[in-house]
């Protein structure tokens, strides 16, 4: 299973960026495309890093106010140069999406950039793995794969505590709860979204409302199908009426890399 080569899946021609972009424009692009990383290329269109959300929340900042209930926070002003990963995971277009995804687990990434002739021509997400997921009709059970324990914050939190939660746990996304049941997620986008509000504003004022829940017997290819259909990068794994554990994209996509 998953020998196919990564050509056959991959993104090609994806969206990049320049060196001398600012971290708002950078923002801007990951928000409007609705990606969590892009490369940085050179005048030669030859990566030289990548940018993500989560380089911008780690370089974010508060703001102080006079008003200590009205901080809000910003985005430094900085270069996608000076903020980026240089350190770049990348395949040629043979590799097979086992080993492709063997790399988005081991380094817990979400894309590998792959290369001809040491040019870009494009990626392979965990999205574009779940893909072979569904085609393969993958049908090992999703608890093999979840992330235990699930990480949750209660609804009332402010989003300052939020982002610092996201920051120091090395998470993507907080399973947003409510008296214990998962109502919405805050995902990193989420944290880069609200980045004008209120830093006390409650987290379930700007959380992402949209939660999959499933079972944890839930088939592989079917839990990608769904994930997919839905735009969700995360299932809340719930048995017995108790969150159990998540299963993100990485897992899933990782689950080729053992197939």
């Amino acid at each position: 299973m998953f020998r196919a080569p990564v050509s056959i899946y991959m993104t090609p021609s994806p969206v990049t960026c320049r060196p001398e972009s600012t971290l708002e424009e950078v923002a801007a692009q990951l928000a409007l495309r609705k990606i969590s990383a892009m490369p940085v290329v050179d005048d030669d269109g030859r990566p030289v890093g990548v940018i993500s959300r989560r380089d911008l929340l780690r370089v974010g900042r508060l703001v102080e106010a006079k008003n200590p209930h009205a901080r809000t926070w910003e985005l430094p002003d900085q270069t996608a140069l000076e903020v980026m990963t240089d350190r770049i995971l990348a395949v040629a277009t043979s590799t097979s999406v086992k080993e492709a995804a063997g790399l988005l687990l081991d380094h817990r990434i979400h894309r590998v950039l792959v290369e001809k002739d040491r040019h870009l021509v494009g990626v392979l997400t965990t999205r574009d793995v779940m893909r072979a997921i569904v085609e393969e009709r993958y049908r090992a059970p999703i608890r093999r794969f979840m992330s235990t324990p699930a990480h949750t914050i209660a609804a009332f939190e402010p989003v300052s505590a939020a982002r610092e939660q996201l920051k120091s746990l090395g998470v993507r996304g907080l399973i947003v709860a409510e008296e214990g049941w998962p109502i919405g997620v805050f995902a990193e986008e989420d944290a880069l979204a609200s980045r004008h509000r209120d830093a006390s504003t409650p987290v379930e004022h700007v959380m992402g409302p949209d939660v999959l829940i499933q079972g944890p017997d839930v088939l592989a290819c079917r839990a990608a199908a769904r994930m997919a259909t839905m735009h969700a990068r995360r299932i809340v794994v719930v048995e017995d009426a108790v969150v159990r554990g998540v299963l993100t994209e990485v897992d899933l996509a990782g689950a080729a890399a053992i197939a």
